[in-house]
């Protein structure tokens, strides 16, 4: 659905470079994605004034500063070797991301949704002393001023998902009748292939493989695997886990899938060096029932259900508001 938006008059009379703008949403995985599309006369522009607006989404503005500074986090190190329309591609993608983020916040304050200086911190924290190292910390400090700026933008972060959980998802509902139907509707989805979980001891010569098999006469295999094999899996006793044909190389695959479980092949050579196989479980094709997979399914559901409702309500606000764009700043 193209939604097309019109610039204040007054505006398009001064010539100031604002113009029509179209907007594309489509739903994305995890949020709408603004595609921008911006008419009017191409040709040399000049640099957007400081304290210019570089958007205006119902009431409020995104300023140029608010855009440049955003710039600056996301452009990667080395800025300087991405071409002139990567740039742009980039540009127009950031403020697609400012603007939706915008119409959100303009609802929240709109429901009186706000967010308490204690969750603010909570998360400040949580983030901070959790799964950040030193060089994401040090990537923040660079980001911005200081840990205030940080800060706020952990406030709007926190208010747009407040919002979009009050909004959107707490609605959101999958029952065991639709996840049934589903389950019925895809069955050849849940159909496990045949399946065999092998341990392997890997050397480099073949005469090491072949002290390795007399030594497997009173030995056990893993144990043997762990002190001599070269391979990565080496460290759990030779274990390569459950895997399906296809999973492995060929050479591999022609050995264990016709072993019986319990059993040692013999040596095998593969461009990987002298291979020792011990089939430890085989599993038959075999199909999942409903009460295996019930969980996964309504996930599933729940998340198709929880983008097309964003997307939905995304919209609606788009609808509802002024949306105006500056394109010089692209």
């Amino acid at each position: 659905m193209v939604i097309e938006f019109k610039f204040m008059k007054a505006a398009a009379r001064k010539g100031d470079g604002l113009r029509t703008v179209r907007v594309l949403a489509l739903s994305g995985l995890s949020a709408i994605i603004l595609f921008i599309v911006l008419s009017g006369c191409d040709g040399p522009t000049e640099e957007p004034r400081t304290g210019a607006p570089a958007a205006r989404v119902g009431g409020s503005t995104i300023t140029v500063e608010e855009f440049r500074a955003e710039l600056a986090r996301i452009l990667p190190e080395g800025g300087e070797e991405i071409s002139e329309e990567e740039l742009r591609e980039l540009k127009k993608g950031l403020l697609n991301r400012m603007i939706e983020e915008r119409l959100i916040l303009v609802e929240a304050e709109r429901m009186g949704i706000s967010v308490t200086e204690e969750e603010v911190s909570q998360e400040m924290k949580a983030l901070w002393d959790g799964p950040m190292d030193e060089e994401s910390r040090a990537s923040i400090l660079k980001g911005y001023s200081s840990l205030d700026d940080w800060k706020s933008e952990l406030r709007k972060k926190l208010i747009i998902r407040k919002t979009v959980q009050t909004v959107v998802n707490a609605g959101v509902e999958v029952t065991d009748e639709e996840a049934r139907e589903y389950y019925d509707k895809n069955r050849k989805e849940y159909e496990m292939p045949e399946q065999v979980r092998a341990r392997m001891i890997v050397v480099e010569t073949e005469e090491e493989a072949r002290r390795v098999m007399e030594r497997l006469r009173s030995e056990r295999f893993e144990a043997v695997a762990e002190e001599v094999s070269v391979g990565p899996e080496a460290v759990d006793g030779g274990d390569l886990g459950f895997f399906g044909r296809g999973d492995m190389p060929v050479e591999f695959e022609e050995v264990v899938f016709k072993l019986p479980a319990g059993s040692v092949s013999g040596i095998v050579r593969t461009p990987y060096g002298y291979h020792i196989f011990k089939v430890i479980e085989k599993k038959k094709v075999r199909r999942l029932g409903f009460d295996d997979v019930k969980q996964s399914i309504m996930e599933k559901l729940r998340t198709e259900k929880t983008e097309d409702a964003y997307r939905r309500w995304l919209l609606s606000l788009q609808k509802k508001s002024r949306i105006e764009v500056d394109r010089e700043i692209l």
